[in-house]
């Protein structure tokens, strides 16, 4: 709230009107225009006195985000402000009266009250976010035409890498040997490299997949997705000689394929990224708010602080392939699900002790 140390002067509350980007209008309980400052014709056109609520809504186009339906007039700003309610960042589309142009704006509307607290008009502020509006919209397309590329590029890759994996594989079956040993080497490098190359096109194509693939978001036991991902994850656990504990985990909303991948990639770096010792993972979550924070703590080599925002970056490795195998995707695949959730995730760890990476989920959601 605005605080005035002395009494505003007539001048002073024009030159501070004149000076908005925004648009306001007051109007008393009648809906007459009672003040509006430059901006608003700008961003409108003309304000003509004596305009109904109807039509000013048909003067100026106001619709829905289709461009297409009429804004109910009773939920027009100014409409909510004269009985009494407040309202924010509606997003309302209108046309220019004079010009014919195309404007979006962000809307915040309030009543206007005497001492009695009795409604005596109400104030509307606009902002023109078109083009915020057309820059989201433009992100959109760019990030759709991206994944499908990603998606396409890697649907067809995988035939002819599948090609030259069987016959890699078949020359080594058939010919070691049988040539010298720098044969041998060769063989092996091709190998492992096409097989390298098929795993990453298939992460790359899981990656393009979470915003493409959307499945409805749906009632779900946190603990029998985790119980999936440690399904998943059953060989590698007992090769390692890991020990998995848990809290008692709560029921949430989501895609529960997306989610299992989620604990899968986590739990599977934490049995993977261990120290000398046997690995000892424990996932747990706690309400925080509105949401669950989900935590899966490892004892295994940890990470300095100075690479947590890399780690989720894609194809960023931290240690060599002859160290740790993996494309480098797994903890970008991770955020982008988590995200597409509504939620975020992040690390905190130090090298040698161990890391917790933990992610937020909404606690209460609609499908």
């Amino acid at each position: 709230m605005a605080v005035l140390e002395s009494g505003p002067t007539q001048a002073h509350l024009e030159a501070v009107l004149n000076s908005l980007g925004e648009g306001v209008l007051v109007v008393d309980v009648s809906g007459a225009v009672v003040l509006r400052n430059p901006a608003l014709e700008r961003l409108l056109g003309p304000v003509p006195q004596g305009l109904s609520s109807a039509e000013r809504a048909a003067r100026y186009g106001f619709t829905l985000a289709d461009r297409v339906t009429p804004y109910p007039l009773e939920d027009l700003p100014l409409s909510r402000a004269i009985r009494g309610e407040s309202c924010e960042n509606l997003e309302i589309h209108a046309r220019h009266s004079a010009t014919g142009r195309h404007t979006v704006f962000s809307v915040t509307g309030a009543p206007l009250r005497d001492g009695d607290g009795r409604v005596t008009g109400g104030v509307v502020i606009i902002r023109d976010i078109t083009a915020q509006k057309d820059a989201e919209a433009e992100l959109q397309r760019s990030n759709a035409e991206l994944e499908q590329f990603a998606y396409v590029a890697s649907h067809d890759l995988q035939e002819p890498l599948r090609m030259v994996a069987s016959y890699t594989q078949l020359l080594a079956k058939r010919y070691k040997g049988r040539l010298d040993a720098d044969a041998d080497e060769f063989i092996a490098y091709a190998v492992e490299g096409a097989s390298r190359m098929r795993q990453l096109i298939q992460d790359l194509l899981t990656y393009s997949r979470v915003g493409s693939r959307i499945r409805p978001m749906v009632g779900l036991s946190s603990g029998a997705v985790l119980d999936a991902a440690l399904g998943n994850l059953r060989t590698a656990i007992e090769d390692a000689g890991a020990t998995i504990t848990r809290d008692v985990l709560p029921e949430i909303s989501g895609d529960e394929v997306q989610l299992v991948q989620v604990f899968q990639n986590l739990v599977g770096n934490a049995i993977k990224y261990r120290g000398a010792e046997a690995p000892r993972v424990h996932v747990g979550a706690r309400r925080a708010g509105d949401e669950w924070i989900f935590e899966i703590r490892d004892n295994g080599i940890g990470i300095d602080p100075q690479y947590f925002e890399r780690i989720f970056q894609l194809f960023q490795r931290l240690h060599g392939r002859d160290q740790y195998g993996g494309t480098g995707i797994g903890l970008t695949i991770a955020r982008k699900i988590v995200e597409r959730h509504g939620g975020r995730i992040w690390v905190e760890s130090a090298a040698g002790r161990g890391s917790s990476f933990l992610f937020s989920l909404p606690a209460e959601r609609t499908a």
